[in-house]
């Protein structure tokens, strides 16, 4: 990007998620995004009021972003509880774009929640309402209460450490703990 170019509060954002994954936290300066994006520090403040306001914005898009679109995306297809595990697997273990810093980005967000209280109560809150979500999918299975939540908690934990893996084929995974949870013998797709 050049001076002259105009950036929005969004490209700030994406360019805060880019730092993160690459840099860790420390990446999440105004100068240092500034200096990445190829423009002044001053542009980081015609959007942002300081860096606090930057780390809040990014957090909220990730919970739109990454929950509730998610959610909502898998809510719109098949009525069938079971498909719409499946649906959310593989819209889950989908890749990251690059510009929000690749599939390291997800890493990096709970590396940040281990150092940061704002990133620590957005990462569990987020981790609540997914939580809540799945198991509101196992409980239409149907399954009992304790065995959806159980369920829910498994399969997230597997999307989570499938995703500290880097060699792991985190959909396969989420695929073959579904698979093993219904009962079913579906191959795994190459």
């Amino acid at each position: 990007m050049t001076e002259k170019t105009k950036l929005t509060a969004l490209d700030w954002i994406k360019g805060g998620f880019r730092s993160l994954a690459s840099d860790g936290p420390q990446g999440l300066k105004a100068e240092v995004l500034a200096r990445k994006l190829k423009v002044s520090k001053g542009s980081f403040y015609w959007h942002f009021k300081d860096v606090a306001a930057l780390k809040t914005a990014m957090l909220d898009h990730w919970e739109e972003l990454a929950t509730q679109q998610i959610i909502a995306q898998v809510d719109a297809g098949s009525p069938d509880p079971k498909q719409r595990l499946y649906d959310l697997i593989e819209i889950a273990a989908s890749e990251v774009s690059e510009e929000y810093g690749a599939n390291g980005v997800s890493n990096a967000l709970r590396n940040w929640a281990q150092f940061d209280e704002l990133a620590r109560a957005y990462t569990t809150k987020i981790d609540r309402r997914r939580l809540e979500y799945v198991e509101s999918l196992f409980s239409q299975v149907p399954q009992t209460r304790k065995h959806a939540k159980i369920n829910a908690q498994i399969l997230y934990a597997t999307l989570i450490g499938a995703e500290q893996l880097d060699q792991a084929d985190t959909k396969a995974c989420l695929a073959q703990t579904l698979d093993i949870m219904m009962g079913s013998e579906r191959p795994i797709l190459a």
